[in-house]
């Protein structure tokens, strides 16, 4: 027989950016669930985005350039006070994608793309994130590299 264990107040919290803020754009949620202090450093971007202010600039980014973006949980594990998920993003491009400084025009290519993000917490609010998301495979989706079907002569996944 089956057995569930219940949901943490971590877990909640962390289900709630990535359903309500990232997934559906409902900003409000960053202000019930991050610390003042909270710092999210994305590896693959080579930033660090500190405060709610900027976090939320970060999500509005992305759906801008993808209004259909969304995050689906693959594996989440609560330990001691950390989240740890595993995770993928898919959206279709149809807005400008700024990142690393660079502008992406619209392609209209759909995109999914994995992710890694480790969330610290102080009691029921976030204060850090280290996020990896695969943005060089996103780039090779969007058409923006080659990727290693391309390189090959065949269709990119």
């Amino acid at each position: 027989m089956a057995t569930t264990t219940p949901m943490t107040e971590m877990e909640r919290q962390f289900r709630r950016i990535a359903d309500d803020a990232w997934s559906k754009g409902d900003y409000s949620v960053l202000d019930e669930t991050l610390a003042d202090e909270y710092v999210s450093t994305h590896y693959q971007l080579e930033q660090s985005f500190r405060g709610i202010d900027e976090y939320r600039a970060l999500i509005e980014s992305y759906r801008e350039a993808m209004p259909d973006l969304t995050v689906h949980i693959d594996e989440l594990v609560v330990a001691g006070d950390c989240v740890t998920c595993r995770y993928r993003v898919t959206g279709t491009h149809e807005g400008t994608l700024r990142v690393r400084g660079m502008e992406i025009p619209p392609t209209g290519k759909s995109v999914e793309t994995p992710g890694i993000s480790i969330v610290r917490f102080d009691g029921d609010r976030c204060t850090e994130e280290y996020n990896s998301p695969h943005a060089l495979g996103m780039m090779e989706q969007l058409g923006v590299i080659p990727g290693r079907a391309d390189e090959m002569g065949e269709a990119s996944a």
